[in-house]
């Protein structure tokens, strides 16, 4: 999922459909685009109006609605997360163990290999990049791409990295949080979820951050001292009856989540 400056949101899965929404009140998506494969992430350029989609195969497509789709192999597998500067300055991460940086012109502008095994996820920071992914390191990138440290972060696979102006936070499949400091050392780690960790997200005014899982669960969590403030289900809540992939932030109060029980559902955060 992710938003355009409107206040809608776009969706997207496996049977290659992006769908679009005007709202979270909006009954039925308007679809938007297709793609022949699964998709694995997305990100929009709000210049451009564009969607850019990361699929299995290592293809991004580039989607403008009423315009036929172009697309550019990137990676030799699946893309895992895609962050955008500008429609100059596109950063995609894969199972290839590669970052690469494109441009809205299809135009691959460098590609650096980190890892040996997936990188699943790419938060910019103030003068770079945070990326993770399977071999549960952390790499810390300046902004061209060079690589300045790196550091041993989790026992498993790192799948979610989100960040506010005081900390770096990281999950992934040993169902920790972990934060970590400025000067990048450990300030906190949580026994967060029974399972998998799939997605970290801040809200807006950084006040919340919620994690989802393979446990079937999301927790909102107080993002000033990393305190359980609400576990979210599906006995209790009506949450979700399979895994939750993703929480997206649409203002400070409400956010949106999506699972493999094929839903999206919309939530609101009340005092």
């Amino acid at each position: 999922m992710c938003t355009d400056e409107n206040g809608g949101f776009f969706s997207a899965g496996s049977d290659g459909f992006v769908v679009y929404w005007e709202s979270m009140n909006q009954p039925d998506g308007l679809l938007f685009a297709q793609v022949p494969e699964p998709i694995f992430c997305m990100a929009y350029l709000a210049e451009l109006e564009m969607i850019l989609a990361g699929t299995q195969s290592g293809k991004i497509y580039y989607l403008k609605k009423g315009a036929d789709p172009l697309m550019i192999q990137i990676h030799t597998q699946s893309i895992f997360n895609i962050c955008v500067i500008s429609i100059d300055e596109i950063y995609t991460v894969g199972g290839d163990g590669v970052i690469n940086k494109i441009d809205w012109y299809r135009r691959k502008l460098k590609s650096i290999k980190l890892s040996d095994k997936s990188l699943r996820a790419i938060m910019p920071n103030l003068d770079g990049f945070f990326v993770a992914g399977s071999s549960s390191e952390i790499f810390q990138l300046t902004s061209d791409l060079v690589l300045k440290t790196s550091w041993k972060a989790h026992g498993n696979s790192i799948f979610a990295l989100a960040s506010n102006s005081d900390f770096l936070v990281s999950a992934g499949r040993d169902a920790k949080i972990k934060c970590w400091n400025k000067l990048n050392d450990l300030h906190q780690s949580i026994d967060a979820h029974w399972f998998t960790i799939h997605s970290l997200a801040f809200s807006l005014s950084n006040k919340f951050l919620a994690s989802s899982s393979m446990d079937k669960s999301i927790r909102i969590w107080d993002a000033q001292n990393f305190k359980l403030l609400k576990v979210i289900d599906a006995p209790k809540f009506e949450g979700h009856k399979s895994s939750v992939n993703m929480c997206l932030w649409i203002n400070d109060t409400e956010f949106l989540s999506c699972s493999d029980d094929n839903t999206i559902k919309c939530w609101k955060i009340t005092p």
